[in-house]
């Protein structure tokens, strides 16, 4: 997650000065900040031993939405910044005669892209598979004895 916010933030958005004043980069950023303000406040809590229960929900809810939400930031992002990539061909490369191979980078981010998505349905499936795990399915069953 790291790695790909790295990426994102300093490849993407702090390469190219034009996509750096659009209203994208401001959603993205909102959208990191109130899931890790949820996520890093429950780990803290949960560390201690400190298990709120509308905290706890919040934490494994919100994510569910919100995640999803942050990738379309992510990709809409980098869809406004290829034109500015293509123009000024910035990241592209072009190795000598030997080699006669070159990377084009809007390539790079368009491959991204697809990988971005596809890592999105897994982490959809994890997320709530770990929902579940820790609120249990919320179907409240009489038991009979």
């Amino acid at each position: 997650q790291i790695t790909e916010r790295i990426i994102v933030l300093f490849v993407v958005i702090n390469s190219q000065e034009e996509v750096q004043g659009k209203y994208v980069v401001c959603v993205l950023f909102f959208l990191w900040n109130l899931l890790d303000v949820v996520r890093y406040t429950y780990n803290m809590l949960a560390r201690m031993g400190i298990y709120y229960l509308p905290l706890t929900w919040l934490n494994f809810s919100l994510c569910i939405p919100l995640y999803p939400l942050s990738v379309l930031a992510k990709a809409f992002a980098i869809c406004v910044s290829l034109p500015y990539f293509e123009s000024f061909g910035t990241y592209s490369i072009k190795l000598p005669f030997p080699f006669a191979f070159s990377i084009y980078f809007p390539y790079v981010l368009k491959m991204y892209l697809l990988v971005l998505f596809t890592g999105m349905c897994f982490i959809i499936q994890n997320l709530f598979s770990e929902r579940k795990a820790h609120l249990g399915t919320g179907n409240i069953k009489n038991k009979r004895s």
